[in-house]
């Protein structure tokens, strides 16, 4: 269970921003900056750096748990050496001795039988040993996210980094966790044990549209050509089409606008169709604009959305950390549903993780998030979450959540700095067989 460290507080106070001149319209730079600069203090505070340790690369799962590092974060971090290079924030020598030797963590780990499972890490392993946390599962898109942070790192700083990148994802064999159901095949969410325990049980399927569209860009490009899986893992899951307020796109399971990001940070979707047409770049844009849409469309109810804050996505609550919190249309009680787990909590990430689906609007959420002088940490930038009207008091979550710093950095680099995670994984030729293999194809210029 994630521990929610959070505090309420009575009142609502600005903070002052001081104007500069914008250089992409009404878009401030220097403000994104500044908070790409907050996120990587954050993520240096966070990550061990302790030589010779065997957690060294690692990230916490969030700032109030010193002692569990959450694998996918530590993926996000990975890919975000990059950008503190671009940004002058850290020499690029700097970040390659970090990186590397993050690398040579993972390797180790992986090759663990005690923590991994073909290729395939737990969620969560302690930070200073590496060891798998308690009954940790052992996760297949965590270890995507891992091996797509690897392999952006991994082309940014070349040599044995890249080396080391492409060794990660050859260890991955997505076909081990394979699920037949109903004549269709999906790749499983995981085991609920590592290799070094006597059973193997396979979690839940991947049968639905969601964050795990890199998961079959990896199997199916893996440079290990025997721990290729077919493209029939991509085809057979659930594409549902639905609309709010106008606005139509294939949705996933609980509408949560992470799902519509993650594998976007890394790949570059926007210039691939697949063989039924589909862009998931402007998929994504759309369910981006029906978020914004939900949170306009229920204002008079809550005023986090009154006041303009919105993009629902998991996040730290008043009561806790839940995954539910995502807008319609969504699988998840399809017919008559009424939300009630929408509460008003907002999370700054995700709109800003939406920053290359829609920069004009994420940008001005990110003004609306730095303007609120109690959701933002001096060093560290935004916290996670906030609620203006729980329960009649205003709520300001005090801890901060590895994966939400890290699809918010990335996709602001990405956003200032032409797209260059996307560019950095899509330069690996096994990510284009990846999407060849799918059946996906170029989009005609």
């Amino acid at each position: 269970m994630k521990k929610n460290v959070c505090l309420l507080l009575g009142t609502l106070s600005l903070l002052t921003i001081s104007s500069c001149d914008p250089s992409k319209g009404s878009i401030n730079e220097n403000l994104i900056k500044d908070e790409i600069e907050k996120t990587y203090n954050y993520f240096m505070a966070t990550t061990n750096l302790k030589e010779n340790s065997n957690g060294y690369g690692l990230v916490q799962d969030r700032f109030t748990n010193k002692n569990n590092s959450s694998i996918a974060a530590t993926g996000f971090a990975l890919a975000a050496y990059p950008i503190y290079v671009e940004e002058g924030l850290m020499t690029k020598e700097e970040a390659n001795e970090i990186v590397t030797k993050s690398l040579e963590t993972i390797l180790r780990i992986q090759n663990d039988e005690r923590v991994s499972y073909e290729g395939c890490i737990s969620h969560f392993v302690n930070m200073n040993t590496g060891l798998r946390v308690g009954g940790s599962e052992i996760s297949t898109i965590d270890t995507a996210i891992l091996v797509s942070g690897a392999i952006a790192s991994g082309a940014y700083f070349e040599g044995e980094a890249e080396t080391l990148a492409n060794t990660i994802w050859s260890n991955v064999d997505y076909n081990a966790f394979s699920i037949e159901r109903n004549g269709k095949k999906y790749i499983s969410m995981g085991t609920d044990n590592p290799a070094s325990f006597e059973t193997i049980k396979q979690l839940g399927p991947w049968d639905y549209y969601a964050e795990q569209l890199m998961i079959y860009i990896l199997g199916a490009g893996n440079p290990n050509e025997e721990h290729r899986i077919s493209k029939e893992y991509y085809e057979d899951i659930t594409k549902n089409i639905g609309e709010f307020e106008g606005h139509s796109h294939i949705y996933s399971w609980y509408g949560s606008i992470f799902t519509y990001q993650f594998s976007h940070a890394f790949y570059d979707f926007h210039t691939y169709e697949d063989s039924d047409g589909i862009n998931w770049h402007e998929n994504s844009v759309e369910a981006t604009l029906t978020s914004k849409a939900y949170s306009e469309y229920y204002a008079k109810a809550y005023r986090t959305f009154e006041e303009g804050g919105w993009g629902l996505t998991a996040c730290d609550t008043p009561t806790g950390y839940s995954g539910l919190l995502g807008t319609p249309p969504r699988g998840w009680n399809d017919v008559g549903s009424n939300y009630l787990d929408i509460e008003g909590t907002v999370a700054p990430c995700g709109a800003i993780g939406s920053f290359i689906f829609t920069p004009e609007e994420s940008y001005e959420a990110l003004e609306l998030f730095r303007s609120y002088k109690a959701l933002n940490h001096p060093d560290f930038g935004l916290y996670d979450s906030y609620n203006l009207d729980y329960r009649g008091i205003e709520w300001y979550c005090r801890d901060f959540v590895g994966i939400d710093k890290g699809i918010s950095v990335l996709m602001m680099g990405n956003y200032l700095h032409d797209n260059l995670i996307q560019e950095l994984v899509m330069s690996n030729p096994y990510v284009i067989e990846g999407f060849t293999n799918n059946g996906f194809s170029k989009v005609s210029e």
